[in-house]
């Protein structure tokens, strides 16, 4: 299981880092300057809760770091408490967001690691809830074999 789990986290950062980190090309409109106030453009997304661009650009964040929670945990035992991967996910969304400074038409955006972070937690709380429905489960199946 582990295995698996790490190869599937692996995939989808290197994916992640494949679309985070090389030129973008926006297109009128969808040009977004630096931020370093926080929540400044997640007003820009509820203000255009009709935009496929920045919903997209949203729920990307969210997704983006999402397995380091789900995932992270198998992989990695020692991110078995959620300020572990909190402070992985804000390290891992920080230096992504830092080097975007270097790279044409991208920016780095605060609010970018507040919803990274976000959708990491996210992903901690389903390994969580998932570790306990199993947890429950077994537990059940349990006593089923024990009444027999």
């Amino acid at each position: 299981m582990r295995a698996l789990a790490a190869l599937l986290l692996f995939i989808w950062l290197l994916g992640g880092l494949v679309l985070t980190l090389q030129a973008a090309h926006p297109l009128p409109g969808q040009v977004v300057d630096d931020n370093l106030v926080p929540l400044h453009t997640l007003q820009v997304y509820l203000a255009n809760l009709g935009s496929w661009f920045w919903m997209r650009n949203l729920f990307g964040n969210l997704a983006l770091l999402l397995p380091v929670g789900l995932l992270g945990p198998i992989v990695f035992p020692l991110l078995d408490r959620w300020w572990r991967v909190f402070i992985v996910a804000l390290a891992i969304s920080t230096a992504i967001e830092v080097s975007q400074l270097w790279i044409p038409d991208r920016s780095a955006d605060i609010d970018d690691v507040i919803v990274n972070a976000a959708g990491a937690m996210l992903g901690f709380g389903l390994d969580r809830l998932a570790r306990l429905f199993l947890t429950r489960r077994a537990h059940e199946a349990g006593k089923s074999r024990n009444l027999i």
